[in-house]
């Protein structure tokens, strides 16, 4: 009778070990990809909150001071856009994390059909925020509109 040794797998371990390995590798992929959508949905939640910022600040002020066509170095569009001092909350840069998120704010009167020179007691407000994705490298944008109506 001749002994046998055993040293060696047999095909079922192998089979098995295989399929434990490709479950694991599936597993990690998953979480991978939903970790790289929820860091890019904070970034657009940044940038969202960045412009909303502008938004709201524009809707709160003085209609006739709103963009720098009335109200030159004095309006809300140009005191978005630009840093004043280092005491300025209202920065047109901001940092978060790895990421640098940069808003334009434009403002321009809303003319009537009737006489393309009266305006309509609207202005067009556009908040655009840009920035580089830190998990691709990328520039991504974000772009809001609004109207403002002159209540006065």
């Amino acid at each position: 009778m001749i002994s046998r040794i055993k040293n060696a797998y047999t095909l079922p371990e192998l089979l098995i070990t295989v399929l434990l390995l490709a479950i694991l590798l599936s597993l990690g992929i998953v979480f991978s990809s939903i970790m790289a959508k929820g860091q890019k949905n904070k970034s657009y939640a940044v940038a969202l909150a960045f412009a909303q910022q502008a938004i709201e600040l524009a809707r709160g002020a003085p209609f006739e001071i709103l963009s720098s066509s009335d109200a030159g170095e004095a309006s809300v569009e140009y005191d978005l856009n630009n840093k004043s001092s280092d005491n300025d909350l209202l920065i047109p840069t901001l940092e978060n994390g790895e990421a640098v998120y940069t808003r334009t704010v434009k403002i321009r009167d809303i003319k009537t059909k009737d006489d393309p020179d009266s305006n309509a007691g609207l202005k067009h407000i556009s908040v655009k925020v840009e920035w580089i994705s830190p998990e691709n490298n990328k520039p991504d944008t974000l772009e809001i509109n609004s109207l403002i109506a002159n209540i006065n």
